[in-house]
């Protein structure tokens, strides 16, 4: 496996636990900056220091307490002997944080063509509620009869008329 898909693992269980709430983005980068030390690099590489040893220097060089993700991410590195990989696992999560903070798509499915005035009221009503610029791309689909349905990432909402005709025909049949 090569050292970026290694790097990315890691860069993705760390965007994980940021989109989850954890404050990582400031003890990462102060361990990256230091690992990324010419100096730090020659004692990284060097097999004559044990994993422990590394991974205190780090630490202390960092700033002492950086939280127990990063500590824990340190250690973790140290064990491997992949701590030289700290500053590309930074750069990929820095740059995972900046795209998901940015745009998102949304594909909106309605029966007849609209405006863009409405297009334009339906992407500032996403925005408001994804907290994110939105890009929307829109197809037209007679089979909803009207409303409209809105796909953003894995989340679907239906507000299609051909779906509340759908529930309302259970309700009655049953």
């Amino acid at each position: 496996m090569s050292t970026s898909q290694i790097s990315r693992r890691y860069a993705v269980a760390l965007f994980e636990l940021i989109g989850e709430g954890v404050k990582l983005d400031k003890g990462l980068a102060k361990v990256a900056a230091v690992t990324s030390l010419d100096e730090m690099c020659e004692l990284l590489a060097s097999p004559e220091y044990p994993s422990s040893l590394k991974q205190d220097v780090i630490l202390a060089a960092a700033g002492g307490k950086l939280g127990g993700e990063i500590e824990r991410l340190v250690a973790e590195l140290a064990d491997r002997n992949k701590l030289t990989l700290l500053p590309e696992i930074s750069a990929m999560v820095e740059e995972m944080v900046r795209l998901a903070e940015s745009e998102v798509d949304a594909e909106v499915t309605v029966a007849v063509a609209i405006t863009a005035a409405v297009k334009t009221k339906i992407s500032k009503a996403l925005a408001a509620s994804t907290g994110k610029k939105v890009r929307i791309n829109v197809s037209e689909d007679k089979a909803i009869l009207g409303g409209m349905i809105i796909q953003i990432g894995d989340r679907k909402i239906d507000y299609s008329l051909r779906t509340k005709l759908a529930g309302l025909h259970r309700v009655l049949a049953a």
